[in-house]
């Protein structure tokens, strides 16, 4: 079975779910190397999805030669993969209501991405299968939604630095 705009469009979601993965576990580490435990669980539990998800992309790509893509031939909307939590959006104190939140906007990202797949190709297998990748992320969002709205309205306190900044001098 040869169909290259398939292939092209699972190998750029392989990588998309991948990174999402590992950027997920790596969160998770650090927060829990702070003593941010809920955070760190909360990250532990994304990098789950993002490994399932993987699984079925991989599992859906069975079968077909994918193309071989170098880290900067990627064609993303941004500079990272959809999905992929920005370094400039975390902190080693978040609250659980921020990571929640930075979690619905990567799913929305990636629901954004996975419509533009859609909408761009003129291959109806890509098509069909970008649009049900784009609506998962869409269910994705609304569990998230779901644990944010079960949140109490503040959220939890943000977490307080232990330890005055340290200025040399």
């Amino acid at each position: 079975m040869s169909n290259e705009s398939l292939a092209l469009f699972l190998a750029h979601s392989i990588e998309l779910e991948s990174e999402a993965k590992n950027r997920y576990q790596e969160l998770s580490e650090t927060m829990a190397t702070h003593h941010n435990d809920e955070v760190a669980q909360f990250f532990a539990r994304m990098a789950r999805e993002a490994k399932r998800h993987l699984k079925e992309v991989r599992q859906l790509a069975k079968g077909l030669e994918l193309p071989k893509i170098r880290a900067w031939e990627f064609d993303w909307p941004g500079e990272e993969p959809p999905e992929t939590a920005s370094y400039e959006e975390l902190h080693y104190l978040m609250t659980l209501r921020q990571a929640i939140e930075i979690a619905i906007k990567n799913e929305r990202t990636a629901e954004r991405y996975y419509r533009a797949m859609a909408a761009t190709s003129s291959d109806q297998e890509t098509i069909t299968i970008a649009t049900e990748f784009a609506d998962e992320e869409v269910e994705h969002t609304a569990a998230l939604e779901k644990m944010l709205a079960d949140l109490p309205e503040n959220g939890s306190c943000p977490r307080l630095d232990d330890d005055e900044p340290n200025m040399p001098e």
